[in-house]
């Protein structure tokens, strides 16, 4: 059994020595997972056209062990953005994709809807092969907070969308609900999140005593975002905007980012409303290191204009985390709703960060831990391999 798996979203970084690296969507361990259904497994994704020291990025990015699949990499179709006008790389990128599918057997493919898992899911069709779409986030959220040209297709897109996956013969959504009230399927589906978390036993009180000592002695807490940062819908600058008003009121709290990305967008506010003694961007942290970071935190805040389910947002719970949330995509359905705010309204981010006490802290850490349970890997990929295990054994008969 030879499984494709696509995703055009993810850059691979190639190093000076031939070592290839990839941001955090994915690692060594989805790989593994992916071999438990095939005994081929066959990745594609696009390339950054830049020639890395190993260095410089190994901490950073996650390396690829091209020993355990065998990796197919695509010319990078909008960047820079006069690529997508390119005829020639338009036409290499089909080529591939159109081969790389004719020799597979089973053909899944992450995040539909850019050029790449488009194109794919043509080709799935055109060859009657047996497919999967991985249901990760919204289209018309996605875009339309992107840039002017998301705007003009994002109504399009999301049109779309609603129709490949209507028809879809199978489809993995990463929420329990939220993606599937917008996107459903007529073929066999699953609700299982993509977040794997190792539950470990937290001890809470020493975050709520740090908590109760800073609050008591006018200390300010510390807030924490793990998002890229040059992704304006990540909304960081809203954060930053609202700590801009509670300093004009006499009310601090220090914010500090991780992630990667040019962060100089944030950089110009944070100097714009002089928060330089409030405001750190630390950039990118190991995923070890982001544990030790959640712990050190008061409370993690998630400012997204649109997410599927936040990977971050379940790790910063599963730490004991309290975390306040924008409204959209599944933190609904993990937040309770007294921290939630609306996506985009710096009001509401002021209201609840003034309302922050200790009971409400601990009320929210207790239940945030209960909550993480559900995301543990033993439990997610008993109900994750099950499905995958049917949908491509009955492929086979």
């Amino acid at each position: 059994m030879k499984i494709l798996f696509i995703q055009g979203g993810s850059r691979v970084r190639i190093c000076e020595n031939g070592k290839k690296y990839v941001d955090g969507n994915f690692n060594n361990d989805i790989w593994k997972r992916y071999l438990n259904y095939c005994d081929e497994l066959n990745v594609l994704l696009r390339k950054q056209d830049v020639e890395y020291n190993e260095e410089d990025i190994k901490d950073k990015f996650n390396y690829i062990d091209t020993d355990l699949i065998n990796l197919e990499l695509l010319e990078d179709i909008y960047a820079p953005k006069i690529n997508f006008l390119n005829y020639k790389i338009r036409k290499n990128i089909k080529q591939k994709i159109k081969e790389c599918i004719e020799k597979s057997d089973f053909i899944i493919i992450r995040s539909i809807g850019n050029f790449y898992t488009n194109t794919a899911l043509y080709y799935c069709k055109k060859f009657n092969k047996k497919y999967l779409i991985e249901v990760t986030g919204f289209a018309f959220e996605g875009l339309w907070y992107h840039s002017l040209l998301g705007k003009i297709v994002a109504i399009p897109r999301e049109l779309k969308l609603k129709k490949s996956i209507k028809k879809a013969p199978n489809a993995v959504y990463v929420t329990e609900r939220s993606l599937q009230q917008r996107y459903p399927c007529d073929g066999k589906k699953l609700g299982c999140s993509d977040v794997e978390i190792k539950i470990e036993k937290i001890d809470s009180n020493e975050k709520i005593t740090r908590i109760k000592s800073k609050l008591e002695n006018d200390i300010p807490l510390v807030l924490g975002t793990a998002a890229f940062l040059n992704v304006r819908w990540k909304g960081q600058h809203d954060v930053i905007k609202a700590l801009y008003c509670l300093k004009k009121q006499g009310i601090k709290f220090k914010y500090e980012l991780i992630g990667a990305g040019d962060a100089t967008y944030l950089n110009k506010l944070i100097k714009k409303f002089k928060l330089e003694s409030q405001v750190n961007i630390l950039g990118v942290k190991k995923h070890e290191e982001v544990f030790e970071w959640l712990d050190k935190i008061d409370i993690y805040i998630q400012p997204s204009y649109q997410e599927g389910l936040c990977r971050a947002i379940v790790e910063a719970m599963s730490r004991g985390c309290p975390v306040i949330c924008s409204n959209v995509g599944g933190n609904k359905e993990l937040i309770s709703s007294d921290m939630i705010f609306k996506k985009g309204k710096i009001r509401n981010i002021v209201k609840i960060l003034k309302e922050i006490n200790v009971n409400k802290i601990e009320k929210c850490m207790n239940e945030n831990l209960i909550v993480s349970k559900k995301y543990s890997k033993d439990y997610l990929d008993k109900k994750r391999d099950d499905f995958y295990n049917n949908v491509i054994k009955e492929d086979k008969r």
